[in-house]
């Protein structure tokens, strides 16, 4: 194959192209990321460590074009956002996964860059190894490498959750000339006394889930420290996105699929 962009293969390519490589789905959003980001910025980010591995691993991989709306309606006081109820999300992913697995594609990866997109995602890949045997794995980009993030931040805990220094750092680093950083200010509101509750996306995670309504919390749309953020970070946490998400594929490539015994 002469492309790693599914949308750019011919039908007789999608026939005699490799089952095996792993399609790439990236599903975002398009929503506020405060007065200094677009609304562009999960789908910017998402297909940049799409389009990172395919470089990386050409001979590995599909990328498909994204799904750039999302599960976010909580955000909908702030002007832009474009919501999507999560069953329809769902059922709408399912049927991408399902319409690849009739082609004899037998490897995808669902690439969140929407946090309220996790457990639809998550969903949607275990309805589509139910209904099609087979594998089909769900992942939000920065799970893959909060031991990294924490490596190469400036912020404090609290300062990557939202529009802040991750995502205004790596978007700073793709497209310098969209990022006002100058309008940003800090909405670190993690609370180090809070046993399960970590509004932080390298924190740890503290165990449980609320999400209340997005201009409840923050009065801009931003959650975090963008103030800190610039493009050499931005270009650090990229790489480390690509690799631990190409070392996700190369995983996901060797995994054997397996047949099912029912005992009844």
């Amino acid at each position: 194959m002469t492309t790693t962009t599914y949308g750019h293969l011919t039908w007789e390519d999608v026939r005699d192209a490799d089952k095996d490589r792993v399609v790439i789905l990236n599903v975002s959003a398009t929503e506020d990321h405060g007065p200094h980001m677009p609304l562009d910025t999960d789908t910017v980010l998402g297909m940049a460590v799409a389009t990172g591995v395919a470089r990386a691993a050409p001979d590995e991989v599909f990328v498909m074009p994204p799904v750039p709306y999302g599960f976010n309606e909580h955000h909908k006081d702030f002007p832009g956002v474009i919501w999507i109820q999560p069953e329809t999300l769902i059922a709408f992913v399912t049927d991408i996964t399902k319409s690849l697995a009739h082609h004899g594609f037998r490897r995808i990866l669902l690439l969140n860059s929407h946090g309220s997109n996790h457990p639809c995602l998550d969903l949607a890949a275990r309805k589509t190894v139910i209904e099609t045997g087979i594998i089909c794995v769900s992942a939000s980009y920065w799970n893959l490498m909060s031991a990294r993030i924490n490596e190469v931040r400036k912020s404090d805990i609290g300062g990557i959750a939202h529009a802040g220094e991750f995502e205004a750092a790596m978007y700073m680093h793709l497209h310098p000339d969209r990022v006002h950083i100058e309008k940003s200010t800090s909405q670190n509101l993690h609370n180090p006394d809070s046993k399960f509750f970590n509004l932080d996306l390298a924190g740890g995670g503290g165990g449980a889930m609320l999400m209340r309504w997005w201009s409840e919390v923050s009065p801009d749309g931003t959650m975090g420290d963008p103030t800190v953020a610039d493009a050499e970070t931005g270009k650090k946490f990229l790489d480390a996105a690509i690799e631990e998400t190409t070392a996700l594929i190369r995983e996901i490539r060797a995994l054997p699929i397996l047949p099912r015994h029912d005992h009844h």
